[in-house]
């Protein structure tokens, strides 16, 4: 049982515990104005509830304004009502016997469990063979195993089709049966790919065309004058010219030794930088030399791994070598003396770097032809021995044994998994037809007929739900065509019905622990709040089950209240105490925190509300200003100055401002100001007191407080006075 909230908080409950004198009992009703954290407590309860694990969600019932949305509506619809498992039916009993049979048949989950653990184990087995097969005939080869992600079928059927892609190649089981794999062709492949390229130092053609008309020029003492260096006029005339001559252009002294000199000077220069060309040149041929000495010392690994046809290209590159011995001899001659004349074979050279090219060319062409040619074995060989792993795994007798037993347990699997959901769902239909049925849905429209509700609740054609029809048109409405008190109403006897076990509402199912009914009365018609009064108050008689009923109407609290004695605790003559069952809470809000005081003297309705009046119209006006006192206070004003000019005139009072010149002939009202002050009194009951669409001013309701009792005290002060204390 639920004896208190520990350290509640939610909206203006902060950090709330019962007090050890307010404890909760077995039965409680609790009362308080909207606004005042009503709901917030249902809440607080049920969460303190279910903070128990050993609760189910069973064993709470809990009416409230998501009970119809939640619990009650069916999803797209329209509008249709969710059957509810209330016993009406005849055939509870025999239904209930059917079910428990059914129960004993379904197959428990621990037997079920061993066999998907055989199968599993079974499947692991099958796996490990097919991979031992694949180890040991693959050898040396690298091929890799079937992912494992990948079901005992999935990776036989991927050898299955290895399997049909070696027959392409090998037709005859027996001959790829004997395959076996090995890394020969890899290493052969791994070795040719690793030769080092047989690069050579090819001789750039521009420094040969340069070194060509080196070889052809003249360096020795004649003058000749290229036109680039020297002006045209020095290559042309000096010719015309001896010692002592003057200039036969311009007529002007010529200075012969010093031109001569400069020619000179300029001839050395060119001399230097032929001579650097010579020796790179010289250079290139040396390493073209070097190359051919380590392509010739690649020549053993090439003949070894290629074949010894490599040998006569490696053979024709080093007869290379002495032709570029006589070249590089050539060209340090014409180093040493570069004034004399010196010949070059160039044609040789040029011979020589194609026949070099063209040599290593079909040696390249060859290794890459028997890579080529490697790749094409080993991918037949690895297709062949993939082949041959899966036709042994085809072949092989256990792992058909066991794929064989797999199949026939998962079989068995199956069958039990859906006998089991077969009968499950006979349990299903069974639970449905014992709580839903046409019994039900007549019990609850005669109710509706007894209460004066022009509704009626039959079975949808599915027989499983509800829908609403109109008693008068027998048309077929929705939840939206019906008003929010029926809406509620019809929730609220949904809810109660469900809760017992038998038809004549005196067993509440044995699985409740814990009912909370927040405020059921809420938008109902006066017709319809006797009959749901007398709902409540049955359910505070039950004997099990803890009860929370929650009401914001002070009758409603004093009408469930009245006769229950709560908090009246008994002593016996032998000290022993009797608790009273009841226990009777009201809701308080101050500074904007909720909190639960005990409700011992309950009160007349109309004594109560008088006095709350009376404690507002005390207020200063800047007081009476929070949204609580703008909504509620309204309609507690029209209530009790009705019931006061009742038994005060004698006649119901229709409170319009048409009333006004009544009124003031009754109390012989006569002044202007105390007209207009009963004016805003009959506003403010008038408009505000049946809904929030109205004025809101504060101050006006205020007023109308302070006009009512400033016109019980003026005319019948005996009563104010009584009333007030």
């Amino acid at each position: 049982m639920i004896t208190k909230l520990n350290n509640f908080t939610l909206k203006s409950f902060v950090g709330y515990t019962n007090p050890n004198d307010l404890l909760f009992r077995a039965k409680n009703i609790l009362f308080g104005y909207n606004g005042k954290g009503k709901s917030a407590i249902a809440i607080g309860i049920k969460d303190e509830f279910i903070k128990d694990q050993t609760k189910k969600p069973e064993n709470l019932r809990i009416f409230d304004r998501d009970y119809i949305s939640n619990s009650l509506l069916l999803e797209n619809s329209d509008g249709k009502i969710k059957g509810v498992e209330a016993s009406f039916g005849k055939g509870g009993v025999d239904i209930e016997n059917k079910i428990k049979e059914l129960e004993k048949l379904i197959i428990k989950e621990d037997e079920i469990g061993k066999l998907d653990t055989g199968i599993a184990k079974l499947r692991k087995e099958i796996r490990t063979e097919i991979d031992k097969i694949h180890d040991r005939r693959k050898g040396e080869a690298n091929i890799q195993r079937k992912s494992k992600d990948e079901s005992v079928e999935r990776v036989i059927e991927l050898y299955k089709k290895d399997f049909q892609d070696a027959k392409k190649i090998e037709a005859d089981d027996d001959k790829l049966i004997k395959i076996n794999g090995d890394n020969t062709i890899e290493k052969q492949i791994s070795q040719n790919e690793n030769l080092r390229p047989l690069n050579f130092s090819n001789i750039p053609t521009t420094l040969i065309e340069e070194v060509k008309v080196i070889f052809k020029d003249k360096f020795g003492d004649d003058i000749t004058i290229p036109e680039f260096e020297v002006v045209q006029w020095i290559e042309s005339g000096l010719k015309l010219h001896k010692e002592g001559d003057n200039c036969k252009f311009c007529h002007g002294k010529l200075d012969f030794s010093d031109v001569k000199s400069k020619i000179a000077q300029y001839k050395e220069n060119k001399r230097h930088k032929a001579t650097e060309k010579l020796k790179k040149f010289r250079e290139q041929l040396q390493s073209l030399l070097d190359s051919i000495s380590f392509i010739e010392k690649e020549s053993k690994t090439y003949s070894t791994n290629i074949g010894n046809e490599v040998e006569q290209h490696f053979s024709e590159i080093t007869e290379k070598k002495s032709n570029i011995d006589s070249l590089i001899t050539s060209c340090q001659s014409k180093i040493d003396n570069i004034e004399f004349q010196e010949n070059f074979d160039f044609k040789l050279l040029a011979k020589t770097l194609k026949e070099i090219e063209e040599s290593i060319s079909t040696i390249s062409k060859t290794k890459n032809e028997q890579l080529s040619e490697l790749r094409k074995k080993q991918n037949n060989l690895t297709t062949l021995v993939k082949g041959a792993i899966g036709l042994e795994i085809l072949q092989s007798v256990t792992i058909k044994d066991k794929l064989k037993e797999v199949k026939g347990k998962e079989v068995e699997l199956k069958e039990k998994h859906e006998s089991n959901k077969k009968k499950q769902q006979e349990i299903q239909d069974l639970k449905q037809q014992k709580s839903l049925t046409k019994d039900f849905a007549d019990f609850v429209s005669q109710i509706l007929n007894e209460i004066n509700i022009s509704l009626k609740v039959t079975l949808d054609t599915d027989n499983r739900n509800y829908i609403i029809k109109s008693t008068n048109e027998n048309a077929t409405l929705t939840i939206k065509d019906i008003s929010e008190g029926e809406k509620n109403l019809l929730a609220l006897l949904f809810f109660y019905y469900e809760l017992f076990a038998d038809n004549k509402q005196q067993r509440i199912k044995p699985e409740i622990e814990l009912i909370i009914v927040d405020d059921p009365i809420s938008s109902m018609d006066d017709s319809n709040k006797f009959y749901i009064l007398e709902l409540m108050k049955n359910l505070l008689e039950l004997p099990n089950q803890q009860v929370f009923v929650m009401t914001h109407s002070w009758e409603d609290f004093c009408n469930l209240s009245y006769g229950k004695k709560a908090w009246e605790d008994k002593t016996d003559k032998n000290g022993i105490e009797t608790k009273s069952k009841y226990a009777t809470f009201e809701i308080r809000k101050s500074n904007g925190k909720s909190e639960i005081v005990k409700a011992k003297n309950i009160e007349k309705p109309y004594k109560y509300l008088f006095k709350e009046i009376y404690n507002f119209s005390q207020k200063h006006d800047g007081q009476a200003t929070t949204e609580c006192e703008i909504y509620h206070y309204p309609n507690v004003i029209r209530r009790v100055f009705e019931e006061w000019y009742s038994f005060k005139i004698g006649e119901d009072l229709n409170l319009t401002s048409a009333q006004l010149g009544r009124l003031a002939n009754d109390f012989k009202i006569t002044d202007d100001k105390t007209k207009t002050e009963l004016g805003v009194l009959l506003k403010v009951c008038n408009i505000l007191s049946h809904s929030i669409n109205g004025s809101k001013n504060p101050q006006e309701i205020h007023q109308a407080s302070k006009c009512l009792m400033k016109l019980i005290e003026s005319t019948d002060s005996l009563h104010y006075n009584k009333m007030k204390q």
